[in-house]
């Protein structure tokens, strides 16, 4: 046996309740299609469907409650036989700060899960949406509950780690973290709060009708998110110092590395998808659409290559040597397929948007990143290309297609090349060439929407006079 450590003398949560955490993983999947669940449910009588409804709904919500009780639980008795108490607390009796651990240490992933599955379940009561029809209220909160659900399935193995609910071979003898915990109250607060607002944008974007509480709650939570999204880059880019073995610092804290994909879901809503519900409402026909479709296509494959093979390069595994173009390849054949597969849903009825095409292509830009690390962590090096791909995909139609007025080639496109190549330049000539990106990367999005914005308004202002 090491020395200072003792052998294990009794059961974790894993141990004790092993069915919970597959029990909450189908759950959540059963939260993906909740229209689809309720449906099926109307063919039982109903007592049978009410049980099924309130299983799939209220199922998540008791899980995670049970967790956090046992975490209360362990905390409250100083159970040094559970790994983060003999860790960070020890021995002793019980103080009231020692629940700040729930929010600051490994408890802090099921409080948010928490907190997002209450907002779901509750979400069709939002003061933004309380004029809008019956049916809009439910599309809300099944859109809102499909987004928390995807978040929470493509960080499970994040969010609920074996170290932290199965029992290890071997317990210290004293503590050896610190009592504080490893996150900040501000940061996981955030955190949160930054999931729950994409959930938001996520529905405004998907429900494909338009009333005036959508539109209430799309201009609310594009507000909050205007607020929430500076205080996340600056929260994140100082949770980890800027040093030459950075990659080893996030590739063992896999929790940082999903918050930044949280964050890249955050700026690809609402400065892409949500504004493009509006902007390519103002195409016409489409002359040329299957020509933009194509650009944008081959496009995605040229950049998701070079950048990424770049910025792989410029990290400690891969300074050396031609292992960074491998790596590249198989990272953007994992997105192609995402994109493929993106490119099949308008055949089978998934086609409520302006160019459903080129929708489901900045679907795929913004969240097959964080499906593909679930496999490789190094799919965080998709995230540059993915943004500057996302910004080029809202002005290119306007130049391709033939039956629009393109904008000016000085107040769009040239203004966002000398952006992309500025912010390129930048992040390279830094020792963290990813998080140098992410603090800058969110302009060109944001430059790409709202440069078009503008040239609408001008067409408009033009046809008005």
């Amino acid at each position: 046996m090491l020395k200072g450590f003792r052998p294990l003398e009794s059961n974790m949560l894993g141990d004790t309740a092993p069915l919970l955490f597959p029990i909450l993983l189908l759950l959540l999947v059963g939260w993906l299609l909740p229209s689809k669940i309720e449906s099926y449910s109307q063919k039982f009588s109903q007592p049978v469907s009410k049980a099924i409804v309130n299983t799939y709904r209220f199922g998540p919500l008791v899980v995670v409650g049970v967790m956090i009780l046992n975490r209360i639980k362990t905390i409250v008795q100083r159970d040094t036989t559970y790994l983060e108490v003999a860790q960070k607390l020890g021995p002793g009796n019980f103080e009231f700060s020692d629940l700040s651990l729930l929010v600051t240490g490994d408890g802090s992933s099921e409080l948010i899960l928490l907190g997002l599955i209450s907002f779901a379940l509750l979400s069709h009561k939002l003061p933004s949406i309380k004029s809008s029809s019956i049916e809009i209220k439910r599309l809300v909160q099944f859109r809102i509950m499909s987004y928390i659900s995807f978040c929470a399935l493509v960080s499970y193995w994040i969010l609920f780690p074996e170290s932290s609910y199965y029992s290890p071979d071997s317990l210290p003898l004293q503590t050896t973290n610190s009592s504080s915990g490893e996150y900040s109250w501000l940061f996981v607060i955030m955190t949160g709060l930054m999931i729950l607002v994409s959930s938001e944008l996520f529905a405004v974007t998907t429900i494909p009708l338009t009333d005036r509480g959508l539109s209430i709650l799309s201009k609310r939570t594009k507000l909050k998110m205007y607020f929430i999204l500076p205080l996340m880059i600056y929260l994140i880019s100082n949770s980890i110092q800027s040093t030459n073995s950075w990659w080893i610092n996030i590739s063992q804290d896999g929790s940082f590395a999903m918050v930044l994909f949280f964050l890249s879901h955050s700026i690809g809503l609402i400065f892409i998808s949500v504004p493009a519900k509006s902007i390519e409402a103002n195409l016409q026909h489409g002359q040329g659409r299957s020509k933009s479709l194509t650009f944008q296509l081959i496009l995605n494959c040229i950049l998701l290559f070079i950048i990424t093979a770049y910025y792989l390069r410029s990290s400690e595994p891969f300074d050396q040597g031609n292992g960074y173009l491998l790596q590249s390849t198989w990272l953007v054949i994992g997105m192609v397929i995402c994109m493929a597969i993106s490119l099949m849903l308008p055949t089978f009825g998934f086609d409520g948007a302006s160019r459903p095409e080129l929708w489901w292509l900045r679907m795929s830009l913004i969240f097959a990143p964080s499906i593909l690390f679930m496999i490789t962590p190094f799919a965080v090096f998709l995230l540059p290309a993915s943004w500057i791909l996302l910004a080029i995909s809202i002005i290119q139609p306007w130049y391709i297609e033939t039956d629009v007025k393109s904008p000016s080639l000085f107040t769009t496109l040239l203004p966002l090349l000398g952006l992309i190549i500025g912010t390129l330049i930048f992040s390279f000539s830094t020792d963290w060439p990813i998080m140098s990106f992410i603090v800058v990367g969110w302009l060109l999005v944001l430059f790409s929407s709202k440069s078009i914005e503008i040239h609408i308004k001008q067409l408009k202002s033009v046809e008005m006079i």
